[in-house]
């Protein structure tokens, strides 16, 4: 039994002396540095990546902790189908790496890497449109598409990296310069980078204090005062600020101002969606912590208009979320045209109004958004003299779904409510960007519903220049002259298919009604459809007035762009005027009689209906011949018999009141006040 006990307890001294002398070898290697694993290390990696690898000496590891490797020089070839001498080759290395961030690590995933430091470094980052790069290692990754690395610390005293990416149509040099001259107090860092990103020329540079880029050791060192500037096509934007942990968790704060003719080509740069604009400054704050951005714009000029707002940007949901609040001082309808393809220089030369050029659906698929809007001036041009102010609506992009919705827009003592959609529909698989060039050709569902409800017409109408003439001759108010006067209201609900503004427009579906309350109308007007000559004539001389719309109604009825008349009639009580025909909105054409049925006598009254015909550039209003050759022809036979006669063609007993329309307009304000 005692030679039992003796046995086992030499045993368990021999291993632990085993064990101790394994702690010391392990101790006294990492002392000084393992320099005899540096080839088979750098077999060992060669194996597992595939790659050549080379590790210069000196050499020193460090195993316990994490990996930390220390070498004279280094290098990792790139696959041999990319023309790159390299994927990196550095000189004094110092590199670390954690335990964690090597095993476990998902195809989908970035690797990871705690600390580069170099004397000098070169890299060549290349990736292809199917996804395979430089920087991925194993044959099992090659259907992975794997992001960029992530480097929490990089200290790098010269060093230069050609970026060479195809999903994100990126080819770039960014050179890396740290300056610690004898004449400055602390080291200058400078990032400068040049090339293409996006189809447009990028230029930038970043200036810190501090060695680059901004690498911090601890969570406690302060960011480095940073400023900088970026070219990216026409648009320009300065920093100034501070950055810490820039290949790491990208802490930035400072201020931003930038401007270009665009903002959709700012869009295009950060990579969100923007509208195509009217030139555009903006000046603000900008703050990022880890994964959101905070945007505080206190100025945006965008053309004429005068915005503002506060945001909020998160990169951590599938689909980045835009959130916050759009305000502003005054906002020009004309200054968001360019969105909807509009080109006001060249529409006269193509003969029409709308634009029939592609929209920019493809970006809807970059983020979505939740944005509450309230403007308080907005202009709607030259046609309309009274603004809406202010305007309170929701602005969102959900799944390629643009929509304003509760739109609460107060003009001229009315308001206009209700909701416009397009819906660019949600696109899967969108791994490659390139694919976004297919969005283009979809052709976006729209959506317009819109209540208007007791708008002022005499204070929301804007008068022409020789009628403001007129009453100014007269001592008048120019609402005195207005053609039409009383309270609009009305609703249109239409529908649409197409990726541009005419093809909306040719494939538009649905009902435009509208309704005038406590209206009246010019004489003059009224007295010039019916081509009455005598009453006109007394008019001129005696001035024009209005009278009561007893009735003014329409409705047109959409189809496939054609907009057909209904009913369409203002009843007065001299006069009913009823128009009939159809609208191509797609062709911008005009297809309309406007017919004057007199309650009155007139001895002057050539009767015949007004064709209203042309396109909306150029229309043209003229009276059907038929009607009035068979009135000449008349008078031209009754003069044979006595030439007096021949004004009797042309004197016009008038007619009884038609209960026929009576019954149209009741029948349509009726079926309108139900909804």
């Amino acid at each position: 039994m005692l030679t039992l006990n003796k046995l086992t307890g030499t045993k368990t001294k021999i291993f632990s002396a085993i064990v101790l002398a394994l702690i010391l070898i392990v101790a006294f290697c990492e002392v000084i540095g393992w320099p005899f694993l540096r080839q088979p290390l750098a077999q060992f990696l060669q194996n597992k990546l595939e790659r050549t690898v080379k590790i210069d000496s000196p050499f020193k590891l460090k195993l316990i902790g994490g990996l930390k490797l220390q070498a004279a020089g280094f290098s990792i070839s790139a696959p041999p189908e990319f023309e790159v001498p390299s994927l990196a080759t550095a000189k004094d290395l110092e590199l670390k790496l954690r335990y964690s961030d090597l095993w476990g690590i998902k195809p989908g995933d970035p690797y990871v890497i705690k600390s580069i430091k170099a004397e000098q470094l070169d890299a060549h980052l290349s990736r292809y449109l199917n996804g395979k790069s430089t920087w991925q290692f194993n044959k099992k990754e090659q259907d992975a598409i794997r992001p960029f690395p992530v480097i929490n610390t990089l200290v790098i005293r010269k060093g230069q990296a050609h970026v060479d990416d195809r999903l994100t149509k990126a080819d770039l040099v960014i050179d890396f310069n740290t300056n610690e001259g004898q004449g400055n107090a602390t080291p200058t860092s400078k990032v400068a980078l040049k090339g293409e990103f996006r189809e447009r020329k990028l230029k930038a540079e970043l200036t810190t204090q501090g060695f680059l880029p901004i690498a911090s050791q601890d969570k406690n060192t302060p960011p480095a005062s940073s400023k900088g500037w970026l070219d990216y096509g026409k648009v320009h934007a300065d920093f100034e600020g501070s950055v810490d942990d820039l290949f790491g968790e990208q802490n930035i704060k400072g201020k931003l101002s930038t401007h270009g003719p665009s903002l959709g080509e700012l869009g295009d740069l950060l990579s969100i969606t923007l509208p195509h604009t009217k030139s555009f400054k903006i000046n603000g704050k900008i703050e990022r912590s880890q994964y959101v951005w905070l945007i505080d714009v206190a100025s945006a000029r965008v053309g004429q208009s005068d915005l503002n707002g506060k945001f909020e940007y998160d990169t951590r949901p599938e689909r980045s979320l835009l959130k916050g609040q759009l305000a502003g001082k005054r906002f020009y309808l004309v200054d968001l045209a360019p969105a909807f393809g509009s080109d006001d220089k060249n529409s006269s030369k193509r003969g029409r109004i709308f634009p029939d050029q592609p929209l920019d659906f493809a970006t809807y698929n970059r983020m979505n958004a939740e944005i509450s809007v309230n403007i308080d001036y907005v202009d709607l041009g030259k046609a309309f003299k009274a603004p809406i102010a202010p305007l309170k609506a929701s602005l969102n992009l959900n799944k390629n779904k643009l929509s304003l919705a509760k739109i609460d827009a107060r003009t001229a003592q009315g308001n206009i409510s209700g909701e416009i959609f397009i819906d660019a529909h949600e696109q899967k698989e969108l791994a490659n960007p390139q694919q976004e060039k297919n969005l283009e050709r979809i052709k976006a569902d729209w959506g317009i519903y819109l209540a208007v409800k007791n708008i002022n017409l005499e204070k929301w109408i804007t008068i022409s220049d020789a009628r403001k003439k007129e009453a100014t001759k007269k001592n008048q108010s120019e609402n005195s002259l207005a053609y039409v006067t009383g309270l609009l209201n009305g609703e249109a609900k239409l529908k649409g298919k197409g990726n541009s503004t005419a093809q909306l427009l040719r494939s538009l579906n649905g009902d435009l009604s509208f309704y005038i309350r406590k209206g009246e109308i010019s004489h003059l007007v009224v007295e010039a459809a019916g081509l009455d000559i005598a009453q006109a004539l007394g008019l001129l001389i005696k001035g024009d007035q209005h009278i009561k719309m007893q009735c003014a109604v329409m409705n047109f009825k959409a189809n496939n762009g054609i907009m057909k008349s209904n009913v369409a009639l203002v009843d007065t009580p001299v006069t009913t005027i009823v128009l009939n025909g159809n609208i191509n909105m797609g062709e911008e054409k005009l297809d309309l009689k406007m017919t004057a049925e007199p309650k009155n006598f007139s001895p002057l009254t050539v009767r015949s209906p007004l064709e209203i015909t042309g396109t909306f550039l150029n229309p043209n209003i003229s009276p059907d011949i038929a009607p009035i050759g068979a009135r000449a022809v008349g008078a031209v036979l009754l003069g044979i018999i006595n030439p007096l006669a021949a004004i009797i063609p042309f004197l016009d007993p008038g007619k009884v009141k038609d209960t026929h329309q009576d019954v149209l307009c009741n029948e349509t304000l009726t079926r309108l006040k139900k909804h």
